[in-house]
């Protein structure tokens, strides 16, 4: 073990980390680091690029070996008096003697060590470069999300409730318009959906693009459950044309109308669900 007197503390506690110091040395760096936090502070860092490093070379072996190199390596092998199929010419080594060994490695080290550290940091920030463009890339080219994708969530949630399927139960009709009317902005009538053979069990609020969004609740005769949900939105002159769409096993009819947009839904298989829109549409 050589000594390390002397040489900058980069070079002393790389040494140290490495377990390359006699004793003595590493008393006198253990009692370093416990009374110097500037010491302790370039200790941690050198200690955290080892150990990234370590990390890094273990993720480098477990990459599978090209076939190639493997052949390669086997035929190399097999004679030794053959020149090796590599790719690589023999460059002959200069021998140092032991006293320019010895004089040498502490530099040799410490630029080493700079090297690593400097390619560890340009290695993050290439990795970091490539996930912030992955990230833009794929909000780029991701499709926008609606209202309606935030309506057909909560529908596969409280559809399949029971004891709280609803915040306020069909027996509270007055106090449903009135609260629903005020969170939302639009004023509106319970469509009577007897004639479709639904049964009205309540109403929630909800939160849907960023807004107070109602929902009104109805069981049919299969025990599956029918929404109609309304917000507010820019005024359109009228009402619109119904727009169908699916959000995998759910069916969507949505409108506007005046200051508000509106959509029912339900099972995708539903083949009432367009006669229920339209009844919606003309008494809500």
């Amino acid at each position: 073990m050589e000594s390390t007197q002397g040489l900058p503390l980069e070079v002393r506690l790389s040494a140290y980390l490495d377990g390359q110091l006699p004793q003595s040395e590493v008393d006198e760096i253990n009692a370093m680091l416990a009374a110097d936090d500037a010491a302790r502070s370039v200790y941690e860092k050198l200690k955290l690029g080892s150990e990234f490093g370590a990390r890094a070379f273990d993720r480098m072996l477990q990459e599978p070996i090209p076939l190639d190199l493997v052949r390669n390596i086997k035929e190399a092998g097999k004679n030794d008096d053959e020149p090796p199929k590599l790719g690589f010419a023999d460059i002959p080594m200069a021998t140092l003697p032991a006293s320019r060994r010895s004089a040498f490695w502490p530099q040799a080290l410490a630029a080493s060590l700079v090297i690593f550290l400097s390619g560890g940091a340009a290695g993050y920030l290439i990795s970091e470069q490539k996930q912030t463009s992955f990230n833009v890339a794929k909000n780029e080219f991701a499709p926008a999300r609606t209202w309606l994708d935030d309506i057909a969530d909560y529908h596969r949630i409280y559809s399949r409730q029971t004891r709280h399927l609803v915040e306020v139960p069909a027996n509270d009709q007055a106090h449903i318009v009135e609260w629903l009317s005020a969170s939302t902005g639009v004023d509106f009538a319970l469509p009577d959906l007897s004639g479709q053979k639904l049964t009205f069990e309540g109403a929630r609020l909800l939160v849907a693009g960023g807004k107070p969004t109602a929902q009104l609740l109805y069981r049919d005769a299969d025990n599956e459950i029918i929404a109609i949900c309304f917000l507010q939105s820019d005024p359109v002159e009228g009402k619109t044309d119904f727009a169908e769409s699916m959000r995998n096993e759910l069916g969507m009819i949505s409108w506007q109308r005046g200051n508000a947009s509106f959509v029912v839904i339900g099972p995708s298989a539903d083949p009432g669900l367009q006669r229920i829109a339209e009844t919606v549409s003309t008494s809500i």
